[in-house]
């Protein structure tokens, strides 16, 4: 337990890397250990949040008007802590909060990590019936422009996915003027934002798939299939046998260089020589 005083108002119940940020919640704040004991804050660090021992903690709720909840992820500690005081005298019990408050908004979310500006501007807003200040408001501010000015992008440049210097992906997924292609879900997708008339894509093993169920309504007559060696071994063989027996019009155009390329350049696995791939 720490920061501790008598004639407190409103505690602050927190674990783990959570307290170190309460801890620099109150140094943005300004809020040092003697403003904590004018002010009437006392802070609980828990060792161990379940089960979360219940004589430290009865002590130190004990002539509490409130006590903030700061943790990350589920309500851990804060269920434990609504059970234990729930049997205490109403004029005793002080109202809990963490992640809601008492009217059910949110307060504290548990989607990611807490930041200490998150929590600073929490603990600020549950001191504000009984206290404020000038330099609190300028803090609060200084942390709004802050993450304001680190949210602002530092660059406009896109950098669109393209094929690695080198790839025979470079000139195979081109194709004849009036042919389009389709893509799959290796690194051949990317095709679809460059201008190689490459529509559509789909699962690894369903290259290729889609043309049977297109086929019939278009009067598009034939169309190229991109295809790695990876998938085809993976699974890919499967579409390509699908598109033999519905008799579809396709030419697939299978890159071998003997790699998964999307996923890191691991062997293939297995052995696929050329020959075997052509029969």
């Amino acid at each position: 337990m720490v920061l501790v005083k008598h004639n407190t108002r409103l505690g602050i119940i927190t674990t783990g890397k959570s307290y170190l940020d309460v801890r620099q919640a109150l140094e943005e704040l300004g809020i040092d250990q003697e403003l904590c004991d004018r002010v009437g804050i006392r802070v609980l660090k828990v060792g161990m949040s379940w089960p979360l021992e219940p004589v430290s903690v009865h002590d130190f709720a004990e002539g509490l008007d409130e006590i903030l909840v700061v943790e990350e992820k589920r309500s851990v500690i804060e269920d434990q802590l609504t059970g234990q005081l729930y049997n205490w005298p109403v004029d005793r019990r002080p109202v809990v909060v963490g992640e809601f408050d008492e009217q059910g908004r949110s307060l504290l979310p548990n989607l990611s990590e807490l930041t200490p500006a998150m929590i600073a501007r929490v603990i600020a807003k549950r001191l504000a019936p009984f206290y404020s200040s000038p330099q609190i408001e300028a803090r609060l501010q200084f942390l709004s422009d802050k993450e304001q000015a680190l949210q602002a992008p530092l660059f406009n440049t896109q950098r669109t996915p393209h094929f690695c210097s080198g790839c025979p992906h470079n000139t195979s997924t081109r194709v004849p003027e009036g042919s389009r292609a389709l893509a799959g879900i290796g690194c051949h997708y990317t095709t679809i934002w460059m201008d190689r008339e490459t529509d559509t894509f789909t699962q690894m093993g369903g290259e290729g798939v889609t043309w049977i169920g297109q086929a019939p309504f278009t009067e598009t007559p034939h169309v190229f299939q991109n295809l790695g060696d990876g998938t085809y071994f993976h699974s890919g063989h499967l579409a390509l046998r699908a598109a033999v027996a519905s008799k579809v019009n396709i030419t697939y155009k299978i890159l071998y260089n003997d790699a998964v390329a999307m996923t890191g350049g691991q062997p293939i696995d297995g052995v696929l020589r050329v020959d075997q791939l052509s029969r």
